[in-house]
């Protein structure tokens, strides 16, 4: 758990953990230079399951790292500190990778909640787009929610570990580098909640919001400058970068930025060619007309499942098919 001065929710994020029907657990606490009431939250706390490690403010991904060279279990979880799991989700996850050795990781979905913990509609954690080939899928678009990601320590250590020269979006950079050689597997429940508050990066009222949100195109630069890349993968790479400024710029979009929402959506046609207007188009009229309508907010969630339906019965070796 990486903190950095979150003395408010610190207690409920580390009552979750304490709390998981999965007793047998460890706590990494790595404060990441606080100066809030933090320090005193964490010295408060009486569990010998918690450990707590203190360093000057790297960001999220230093932070990582050191809970990640102190871990001493075979399962590695993430677990932000102004979010909460539900009691079940490390004995559901952990019960995947028991059964099932050639998977990397699992995770779930989590559903939003208020500054003061009250639930929201929105949710994150997607299926594969197609559950046999996990790299492709995350290039496609990042599914994965990484609050609920429960990863063989081994597969992070492999990878090595979080980009610390990153400042946001550390995880889909980790998990693409994870899925070059491991399975992941999505659980269809909800078994956290992720706060949406005035403090959190990813609040369009946040200074750091459109920085936030334009850095993703810098996970793909990372990784397809590695030389070794599979021949699928790069020729992967036009509907990869197609899609992550198609995703920009509807972030953009839905929060006033026009110009920059504009430029987005050029860059993903010059990416991905003229057809990748039909869909720019799709996703600002068509879904957004639909997302109006319980009908079509029902529409939208069965062609999901349909889709993922399908593409769990390709045989393998099909995955190339996932444009």
């Amino acid at each position: 758990m990486p903190v950095f001065n979150r003395a408010a929710f610190l207690p409920e994020a580390v009552a979750s953990v304490l709390g998981q029907s999965a007793g047998d657990l460890e706590l990494i606490v790595v404060d990441d230079g606080s100066t809030d009431g933090t320090a005193a939250v964490l010295d408060a706390v009486r569990d010998p399951r918690v450990h707590i490690l203190r360093q000057d403010h790297r960001g999220i991904s230093a932070a990582m790292n050191t809970g990640l060279r102190a871990a001493r279990g075979r399962y590695v979880a993430r677990l932000d500190s102004d979010d909460v799991w539900f009691a079940e989700l490390l004995e559901r996850t952990t019960a995947t990778l028991d059964a099932e050795p050639g998977v990397g990781v699992v995770y779930t979905r989590a559903q939003a909640m208020s500054a003061g913990g009250a639930p929201r509609e929105h949710h994150v954690g997607l299926p594969l787009r197609d559950p046999t080939d996990a790299l492709l899928s995350l290039l496609w678009g990042d599914a994965t929610c990484n609050i609920t990601a429960v990863a063989r320590r081994a597969c992070l250590e492999e990878a090595g570990g979080w980009n610390e020269s990153l400042r946001t979006h550390e995880d889909w950079d980790l998990w693409l580098r994870v899925a070059r050689r491991h399975r992941f597997e999505f659980l269809p429940v909800t078994l956290a909640r992720f706060r949406e508050h005035e403090g959190g990066i990813t609040n369009p009222a946040s200074p750091r919001f459109v920085e936030h949100i334009e850095s993703r195109v810098r996970v793909l630069d990372t990784l397809y400058a590695a030389p070794d890349l599979p021949a699928r993968v790069r020729a992967f790479r036009p509907t990869a970068y197609r899609n992550v400024h198609t995703e920009i710029g509807l972030f953009l979009l839905d929060n006033r930025h026009w110009r920059r929402a504009l430029a987005a959506f050029r860059r993903a046609v010059v990416a991905g060619g003229p057809a990748s207007l039909v869909r720019i188009l799709w996703f600002t009229a068509g879904v957004r007309t639909l997302r109006r309508f319980s009908a079509g907010r029902r529409l939208l969630q069965l062609q999901a499942a349909v889709r993922h339906r399908l593409r769990a019965r390709r045989p393998p070796g099909r995955g190339v098919g996932i444009r």
